[in-house]
């Protein structure tokens, strides 16, 4: 027996289905609209402007360290003192802090008059030798900083074999001084003549194997220096390549990210004051008021001046051509001038003077072939009958 709730069940998957397509071609239809519309500068650059300004801000964090590293590298040189550190290093945060304040404050006013004026004057020399300095001090800066962080070796020598050998010679000398006070006082002539021979004889042997052994100390205290020394210098060599690397990729890094943060509000601006001049103009615009019955009307401007006069054709729509008004007696009436009144063609696009309330395209060809585009199939034109 089959399952009584299996056509339930494709049902409701069908159902299911056809939603889930339904919604998802609403959510592609909605983005592809938000990916492929026109947008204004500033809004389609926004994400960018975004991760822009992040980039700046952190090469700018780069370029202030090792622009301050060089600071507190020529003050500690230059206050060679014991607290010389505790001077270099505040006075060289100030010194990275104001390069990096005046090339961000110059940089933006030399931009305002590069983008907005066209002009590039004192301001824009500033912030070029500003910018100069700066990428000077961070290379150098970087350059210096592996020494800090590889100091130089220190030069360790494994006394241990000496050591060892200047106690037996120690006790090798105690006992030829017991020997020879024993000689003083009379009591063995066998020691003059043995012992004390013997014992010199072993510590001439003791101290020449000490001074092998010292200058063997000092052999291997010289090669390991020399190898530690070469060691860092590998170290340094490599780390100066990638911090002066990492310097300059800063330096472009800041210097393509503020060239795009400037131009985008630079755009933003023009954008901005395009705005209100077009609501400046929408809020000058004339407004025809009928003064009189002879079919002239005024045209004045909402900030009470007055224009040129317009004409009325009798319906209350201007022209902008010079026409003959309708009537049996226009023959007794004078050719008048209409305002333009501007509309754009519901097909074209263009601009063109409307003659009538509802007239929507500037022409007839655009009328037929709007008509044509909208019902599909084209127009059949009459026959003259003529």
């Amino acid at each position: 027996m089959g399952n009584p709730f299996e056509g339930k069940f494709k049902a409701f998957a069908s159902t299911l289905s056809a939603k889930n397509a339904q919604d998802h071609a609403a959510v592609t239809a909605t983005h592809s609209g938000e990916v492929f519309r026109d947008k204004p500068f500033s809004e389609e650059y926004r994400t960018l402007y975004n991760v822009a300004t992040v980039g700046q801000v952190v090469a700018q964090v780069v370029t202030f360290c090792t622009t301050a590293a060089l600071g507190v590298f020529a003050l500690t040189h230059i206050i060679p003192l014991w607290y010389g550190i505790y001077l270099a290093v505040p006075l060289g945060i100030v010194f990275a802090f104001g390069v990096e304040k005046v090339k961000r404050t110059t940089l933006a006013i030399a931009s305002k008059h590069l983008l907005k004026y066209k002009t590039f004057g004192f301001v824009g020399l500033v912030a070029l030798l500003t910018l100069c300095v700066s990428i000077a001090a961070a290379l150098y800066g970087a350059k210096e900083l592996p020494g800090v962080v590889y100091p130089p070796p220190g030069r360790t020598t494994d006394p241990a074999a000496a050591t060892t050998l200047t106690a037996d010679i120690d006790r090798v000398q105690s006992n030829i001084n017991r020997v020879q006070s024993g000689l003083k006082s009379g009591k063995n002539w066998t020691a003059e003549n043995r012992t004390l021979p013997r014992l010199q004889k072993e510590r001439a042997a003791l101290v020449e194997r000490r001074d092998a052994a010292s200058q063997a100390a000092e052999g291997r205290a010289d090669a390991q220096h020399s190898e530690a020394q070469k060691e860092r210098a590998d170290k340094v060599n490599k780390m100066q390549a990638y911090s002066v690397g990492a310097a300059i990729v800063a330096e472009l890094v800041f210097l393509l990210c503020t060239a795009f943060c400037l131009y985008y509000l630079f755009r933003h601006f023009a954008e901005q004051q395009a705005a209100h001049e077009t609501e400046a103009a929408n809020a000058t615009t004339v407004a025809t008021l009928p003064t009189s019955t002879n079919g002239q009307t005024a045209t004045i401007s909402q900030n009470g001046t007055a224009s040129k006069v317009a004409a009325d054709n009798g319906n209350g729509l201007p022209h902008n051509e010079t026409r003959r008004p309708i009537g049996f007696h226009h023959g007794n009436r004078n050719t008048e001038n209409v305002e333009a009144n501007r509309r754009t063609c519901a097909h074209c696009g263009n601009a063109y003077t409307y003659g009538h309330a509802r007239q929507k395209y500037c022409c007839d060809d655009c009328r037929v072939a709007a008509w044509e585009t909208r019902t599909g199939r084209p127009l059949q034109k009459q026959r003259s009958t003529n």
